[in-house]
């Protein structure tokens, strides 16, 4: 019976509150909503930013000091068999500024990489690596054929001079990190010593997702960085965005949080003559409260089911608007959600909605039950 009286007083086609109910549904639906979203795409963004910096720029380690070519290799190759070491190259960037069919310069770099790599990195046309040309990413198709790049090499009398070439491009590649894209530019390591004269190459490291900190144990004589230490200011940078986005984060919980006990108070608050007819008509008190603290639950229970199936909606359209995210921010991101935080924030909306209710309704029991049906709504 209390059931079915709570439900009456929420949501019956006879009840004349009926539309206060159903706007404090859908208000909390739609703040769910805003605060998943916006959860699932700041870990999105924060996830696919560290994975594409140990991916493509300075892997989850990278060796402090410079070897030979012929050194490095065999260095690599001690280092892919300890464990937990997925793959180890040698790698170099050099600086160079690139001059378009305009006469526009673009600073970009020359990355060169051994074959062996497993980068995922894309052809689109041509060789990627080869000895007689270099490979440009689809994004600098703009830049023609040969390119013209200039660049500090060693020099008889100088340290460096500036050195001015145009090289051939013979193939082109994409890959999922846009920023790498616009400003890289793909050699062998041979190729890259023909231009500078010079060998000077560190190691790169990718390591096994769950054997990083056993990897970085093993391999402190070997005089490596994390991409974290390599990547220090980005890393804090990006910390002290996560910090403000919690902050603002629990704001906006906040925000759902006070409409969620005053609008069960305000809910509570529009049923007094209800309240005072059951007190007239003998129901007890000790149950009353249980009616509309119930009454409170549905109507938070129902926001919190319409705000996740409009969160599952949402997901299910994101696809959609994944190729726009992806041609704007250069970043392919893949939203998801933490159960556990998914159900700890509707467990505090129901008991917050439950302690308004409660609240709201002690307040009526000091009501005279003459003044509130002779008067109407008092509260």
């Amino acid at each position: 019976m209390i059931l079915r009286l709570a439900w009456r007083y929420a949501f019956s086609k006879a009840n004349r509150h009926r539309g206060v109910s159903i706007r404090i549904a859908v208000g909390l639906g739609i703040g769910i909503l805003a605060i998943l979203v916006t959860v699932s795409f700041m870990q999105a963004l924060q996830n696919a930013q560290f994975d594409h910096l140990r991916t493509y720029e300075s892997f989850d380690f990278h060796s402090v000091q410079r070897y030979s070519l012929e050194d490095g290799r065999a260095l690599a190759k001690e280092l892919e068999g300890l464990s937990g070491v997925k793959e180890a190259f040698v790698y170099q960037d050099l600086p160079v500024l690139v001059v378009d069919r305009t006469g526009e310069n673009h600073p970009m770099r020359i990355r060169a990489i051994d074959v062996g790599a497993t980068l995922p990195i894309h052809p689109i046309a041509g060789e990627l690596f080869t000895a007689e040309g270099v490979a440009l990413s689809y994004r600098n198709r703009f830049l023609g054929n040969p390119v013209t790049i200039t660049f500090l090499r060693s020099g008889k009398q100088v340290t460096q001079v500036p050195t001015q070439r145009s090289i051939p491009v013979t193939g082109i590649y994409a890959t999922e990190y846009g920023p790498f894209d616009s400003a890289t530019i793909l050699v062998t390591p041979e190729y890259l010593a023909s231009l500078i004269g010079s060998e000077a190459y560190s190691i790169g490291i990718h390591a096994s997702d769950r054997s990083i900190r056993n990897v970085e144990k093993q391999l402190s004589p070997y005089d490596v960085i994390s991409y974290k230490e390599a990547n220090q200011s980005l890393y804090q940078a990006m910390e002290l965005e996560q910090k403000m986005m919690t902050l603002l984060l629990f704001l906006l919980i906040l925000v759902i949080i006070v409409h969620v006990h005053v609008s069960s108070k305000r809910l509570v608050g529009s049923k007094q003559r209800e309240i005072a007819l059951l007190r007239t008509l003998g129901f007890q008190e000790k149950k009353m409260p249980h009616i509309f603290v119930l009454q409170g639950l549905i109507v938070a229970l129902i926001g919190c089911v319409l705000g996740l199936a409009l969160t599952g909606i949402f997901f299910l359209l994101y696809p959609m608007l994944r190729v726009y995210i992806l041609s704007n921010l250069g970043l392919d991101l893949t939203l998801a959600l933490r159960p556990g935080e998914v159900g700890f924030l509707c467990v505090l909306i129901l008991a917050l909605a439950a302690f308004g209710a409660y609240t709201g309704f002690r307040r009526l029991l000091h009501v005279d039950i003459m003044e509130i049906l002779g008067h109407g709504e008092l509260l």
